[in-house]
């Protein structure tokens, strides 16, 4: 029942509701430096008291800041009136959060740990380079304007990763790619040469790709190749691309398209394939004759078992997410409601529906889109790699690789087995580097790669040596950067403040007005007792309406008329020779909930006219009780009278709040905002 808010609670709610995302607790200081001073802060501009709580000062610019993100797009953002209304939603707030406070509740564990959640997700933005971020996003924008269609070859390196089979793989890319360029065909050389399984049936086509279809590597190396261009090897973590661009064309947007399917047997044979394409020829000349019939069409004909219930409507797509010869076909349909000719794919034959078809959104509004795409693409290592070096000089790092050499010799072919154990008995509290004067140790590295190394490695000992510690140096920097937002960053510091702010609000207002309205019973009627000629039933008539066989209505109308019987008695006087000659059900209506009976005289043993029913039954009304306005029973109005209720509590609740907590406005202060 917590749905049930009322309108003011629902209000608070809505005007600070912050972000729904979460996040992680920092990370601990490891064998601090006692002599490092602690990060300078920054100045802070005074802002003036606007208001007090108690003894507690609330500052015009914590107003102002939540004031402008929920109301600077209101066409009277920044009036009088609409300055005072929001002043008073915020000392309400105010009010709730700080008795929150008093009462401990930010010290709850469930609490805390869904902000340390959230904290965890906001701070993932604030780990990357800006800059560069921005630079990715606008290059992600700018590539998508553009598809690319190019073919491959694929030269596979070893799982070992040494550096003769990287080399001897990159060597034979340089070969072919010789051979290619002295006019030998790319096609053919796919076939004889590709680690790409594909390649022995499309000789290393991959059609037409957009921007996140691909690694980012092989997209950057496409992207900067004309057409029919060969680049140089292409490194990515599937092995060395020679990459040809054979293609291009503008962005085709998305496309939300129907189908009719009818299938190709598995290795269809040519006799077999000529069936099915002289059917799907058939629907369509069939269409060609009727194009509205095309749903009926689908659900007759379709085999698609997905969409064939559906009108053939399949999923929007865009480029690159349906097979070659069906997305061709699709786009280059021209207008909405054309239909291609019978499509053969290796699913069969298609006859294409295009429904609607978008471009390009802006790159306004594609940014936020773009933001979570390079973030979790491979590409946001570019912007992350650019901030850790950043981190390192703004926090003074240096490193001991004397420590580090002796380390790997200790360590050596150890470091490929899970929980591996360093059998020697010495120290290992050798600093590796120191990071704003915290000490790193060999320890510290052995323990994080003994908790990240999950199953045997089988790549060379220095190689997972160096990926580890790379790593590790990584997520320290980022770590103790993450315990830096709050000083750093005042939206982050302002985004934690209301998460929390909103988190206490919740879990409060629930319990002293949500939840209790519902749970209070004893409370809940006696609120009724007070309010319950707002909840009225009007005028209503009770009646009973009979559906009478021909043959049975006079004998009906007569027993009625007598007044002695009742409505069952007369059912059954007259129902032993047939059991249906005369039905009637009850009811209890108001003014306008029953057509019929809105157009009779409300007096009690009133008859209505006949009304012959489909059947031939003939049905008639008679009223028996005009009953005049009464309150309506608790349960029949629960959920009004729950959500008065609500209100109710929350407003007592405030005014307890305001005793407890005198509010005191500055004068003048807020007018300072009008504008």
């Amino acid at each position: 029942m917590k749905s049930i808010v009322s309108i003011s609670a629902l209000l608070i709610l809505v005007q600070f509701s912050w972000a729904q995302t979460k996040t992680a607790k920092p990370v601990k200081k490891e064998t601090p430096n006692k002599a490092v001073a602690e990060p300078v802060k920054p100045v802070e501009v005074p802002s003036p008291t606007l208001f007090t709580l108690g003894s507690k000062e609330v500052k015009l610019s914590e107003f102002q800041y939540v004031y402008n993100k929920n109301n600077a797009s209101s066409a009277d953002a920044y009036s009088k009136k609409s300055l005072e209304d929001y002043l008073n939603l915020y000392i309400n707030f105010r009010l709730k959060v700080k008795e929150a406070e008093d009462l401990g509740m930010d010290t709850i564990q469930a609490i805390n740990k869904e902000l340390e959640t959230y904290r965890l997700q906001l701070a993932k933005s604030y780990l990357f380079d800006k800059e560069v971020n921005d630079q990715l996003i606008a290059e992600a924008y700018s590539r998508m304007q553009k598809e690319i269609r190019a073919s491959h070859i694929l030269f596979s390196i070893e799982d070992s990763g040494l550096p003769a089979d990287t080399l001897d793989a990159y060597k034979k890319a340089l070969e072919v790619r010789k051979r290619l360029l002295k006019g030998e065909d790319f096609e053919k050389l796919a076939k004889q040469f590709s680690a790409d399984p594909s390649a022995k049936n499309n000789g290393g086509d991959i059609g037409f790709f957009t921007v996140f279809q691909t690694v980012y590597p092989f997209e950057t190396a496409a992207y900067n190749l004309k057409k029919g261009e060969i680049s140089l090897p292409v490194r990515t973590k599937f092995g060395y691309h020679i990459v040809k661009v054979t293609d291009t064309r503008e962005a085709t947007g998305k496309m939300k398209a129907a189908h009719i399917l009818l299938k190709l047997p598995l290795n269809a044979t040519p006799e077999q394939e000529k069936e099915v394409l002289g059917k799907a020829d058939a629907v369509y000349a069939n269409l060609q004759s009727n194009p509205a019939a095309f749903e009926q069409l689908v659900e007759k004909y379709s085999e698609d078992r997905q969409t064939y219930k559906k009108g053939g409507v399949l999923p929007e797509f865009g480029i690159g997410k349906m097979v070659l010869e069906f997305e061709n076909a699709a786009f280059a349909l021209e207008k909405d409601g054309d239909f291609s000719k019978p499509v053969k794919t290796e699913f069969g034959f298609h006859i294409i529906k295009r429904i609607s078809r978008e471009s390009l959104p802006t790159l306004e509004a594609s940014k936020n889109d773009l933001k979570k795409k390079v973030e979790r693409d491979s590409r946001s290592s570019i912007a992350k790699h650019t901030m850790v070096e950043k981190i390192k000089t703004e926090y003074g790092f240096t490193e001991d690789v004397k420590a580090k050499d002796a380390l790997f010799k200790l360590i050596g072919d150890k470091i490929l087995e899970p929980k591996f154990e360093i059998v020697q008995k010495i120290s290992l509290d050798i600093p590796l580097f120191q990071l704003a004067g915290v000490n790193y140790t060999q320890q510290d590295f052995v323990n994080y790669v003994q908790d990240k190394q999950k199953k045997k490695r089988i790549e060379p000992a220095l190689k997972v040596f160096n990926d580890y510690y790379d790593l590790f140096v990584e997520d320290k920097c980022l770590a103790y950067e993450e315990t830096q937002l709050e000083r750093k960053y005042p939206d982050f510091k302002s985004l934690m403040k209301e998460y929390r702010d909103g988190i206490l609000l919740f879990e409060l207002t629930d319990k002293k007005v949500w939840s209790k309205a519902v749970t209070d019973t004893v409370g809940l009627k006696e609120f009724y007792e007070t309010v319950k000629t707002k909840y009225m039933w009007g005028e209503r008539a009770e009646i009973i309406t009979y559906t009478v066989k021909p043959e049975a209505l006079k004998a009906v109308k007569k027993l009625i008329a007598k007044g002695k019987l009742s409505a069952g008695e007369i059912a059954a006087k007259l129902n032993v020779k047939d059991a249906k000659a005369v039905q009637f059900e009850t009811g209890k209506f108001e003014k306008g909930q029953n057509e019929k009976l809105d157009k009779m005289a409300w007096v009690a043993n009133t008859v209505s006219e006949d009304f012959v029913n489909e059947d031939k039954t003939v049905s008639f009304i008679g009223i028996t009780k005009v009953d005049a306005p009464t309150p309506k029973a608790l349960n029949d109005a629960k959920g009004f009278i729950i959500s008065d209720y609500q209100e109710n509590l929350e407003k007592n609740w405030i005014q307890e709040l305001k005793q407890k907590y005198p509010v005191s406005v500055v004068p003048g202060v807020l007018n300072t905002l009008i504008k």
